[in-house]
């Protein structure tokens, strides 16, 4: 697991698309920056990692798309499936290289609540800012493993990426569509809303029930991801 892992982490970094990401990042968590908490004087930068978070839909998938559509596409996933390594190690390897570097970028923007500590008389909230840290690093972490499970049906990068969006969005609108038809299965809906939860953390809370949902969701994800791959050993 840790040769996948170090392959995975030379490959983003070997090409643009880690670095493309990274700046797109930053340029978006320094705008909303700018506007939530200079602008208007907030010292609370969870705010601005809320309205980030919205973009994750589109940030995610890009960076698993080529995670597991490459290897069909190349052929190397044969030698994958026929290696002495078992196949949920080379998975979760991978999973978690594409997770160091979502926790690199979140943690390049810790520059910003140092800023505030410099600019403002007040402080920085540390509750509420450590919990939407740990928000936006369990939902990002959730919206991986969806985009690396989606990412393991196509052998193109395009498709996986575009299709890591259409059901990053559709979970993203989960919640809205669940209030708006209501009853049980809007109920259902809501409940497997990861936005649901988002609050929890970045409110200054620290909910259990919502931490145990992001992290068995996103296991399960990875673990489907490997059914996945597995299931084309035997065909």
């Amino acid at each position: 697991m840790g040769t996948v892992y170090r392959r995975e982490m030379g490959a983003y970094f070997r090409s643009p698309v880690a670095y493309s990401i990274m700046a797109v990042f930053m340029l978006m968590t320094g705008l909303f920056f700018w506007i939530n908490n200079l602008l208007y004087a907030s010292t609370d930068f969870s705010g601005a990692l809320s309205m980030t978070s919205t973009y994750l839909t589109f940030m995610m998938p890009i960076l698993t798309m080529k995670l597991l559509s490459d290897e069909r596409r190349s052929g190397t996933e044969v030698l994958l499936r026929t290696s002495p390594m078992p196949m949920w190690k080379t998975v979760v390897g991978k999973y978690f290289a594409a997770l160091t570097l979502y926790a690199l970028m979140v943690g390049l923007t810790l520059i910003y609540p140092v800023i505030m500590t410099f600019i403002s008389q007040d402080g920085v909230p540390v509750a509420k800012t450590f919990g939407g840290y740990v928000a936006f690093l369990l939902l990002g972490g959730t919206y991986l493993a969806i985009s690396l499970f989606v990412s393991s049906f196509t052998e193109s990068q395009v498709v996986a990426a575009v299709s890591g969006i259409v059901v990053l969005l559709i979970l993203y609108y989960m919640q809205s569509i669940g209030a708006t038809v209501g009853g049980v299965f809007g109920g259902i809906l809501q409940w497997l809303s990861p936005l649901k939860r988002y609050s929890d953390f970045s409110l200054g809370g620290f909910n259990f029930a919502s931490l145990f949902f992001y992290i068995s969701f996103s296991a399960l994800m990875v673990y489907l991801s490997v059914l996945n791959v597995e299931r084309r050993r035997w065909q």
